[in-house]
């Protein structure tokens, strides 16, 4: 549940951390619009048996209609497992560690 924990703590605690790197985030009860004050990266595979990508797919066009500039990849035939791949993406750790809190 790591992944809609961080939507969760991104909504709830904009300010608390910098960043947020969401993996195959499941549904929450917020709206993803709470989650605009914070920068993030949202990794989803199109072929995930356990959480459905249309929730990824659906929050990042929300944070985008509301103004947000959240990055989003989404791994063609990967399953759950997208961490495997989010991790190894080689521009991750700089932009992770580019964020700084206001």
């Amino acid at each position: 549940m790591g992944g809609s924990g961080s939507w969760h703590l991104s909504a709830y605690r904009p300010k608390f951390f910098a960043a947020a790197v969401v993996c195959c985030g499941s549904n929450t009860a917020e709206d993803a619009t709470k989650s605009i004050r914070t920068p993030l990266w949202n990794f989803h595979g199109d072929a995930d048996q356990s959480v459905p990508v249309a929730l990824s797919r659906d929050r990042i066009a929300a944070l985008r209609k509301a103004g947000g500039h959240p990055l989003y990849t989404e791994y063609a035939g990967v399953d759950h497992n997208v961490w495997e791949w989010a991790f190894t993406e080689p521009s991750l750790v700089d932009w992770l560690f580019s964020q700084h809190r206001g």
